[in-house]
């Protein structure tokens, strides 16, 4: 069963970003504090983070947020979290989320980065959802040397 994460989810949407993020690590500290404020926040109005519950356990987790953008009107809206532990209920979780999204006039552009390793078969499903829009992402992480 899929559904909006209420505050009681809390907890199990930070199991699931630890893990999450430490599937391929990078040198920083996982800040348990700043993802229960965040998903606190993503479960407002303007926001998303659905998960989805099976036998009474949060097994994934899809959670965005929508802010007014600085490069054009109206708003942005960034996936910060997506992530299963039941192969399938990911699927579930992104395909509301473009629901979601389709029915917001007010976001003009909805963005989710990959990993590196990221299975062809993920970017293929998101094209065929929406995503459809690719881009280069670059970044610098302090104390990441190669």
């Amino acid at each position: 069963m899929i559904r909006k994460a209420k505050p009681q989810d809390i907890e199990s949407i930070v199991s699931l970003a630890v893990e999450s993020v430490s599937r391929n690590p990078i040198p920083v500290r996982i800040d348990k504090s700043a993802m229960r404020y965040t998903a606190k926040e993503c479960m407002g109005p303007t926001n998303f983070c659905w998960v989805s519950e099976i036998d009474g356990e949060v097994v994934a987790a899809v959670a965005a947020c929508s802010q007014p953008s600085f490069w054009f009107e109206r708003q942005q809206c960034s996936v910060l979290l997506y992530y299963t532990r039941v192969p399938g209920e990911g699927a579930k979780l992104l395909r509301q989320f473009m629901r979601w999204v389709k029915s917001r006039p007010v976001i003009k552009v909805a963005v989710m980065e990959l990993e590196p390793e990221t299975d062809q078969r993920l970017v293929k499903f998101l094209n065929r959802i929406g995503l459809d829009r690719e881009s280069t992402n670059v970044s610098y992480v302090r104390g990441l040397s190669k």
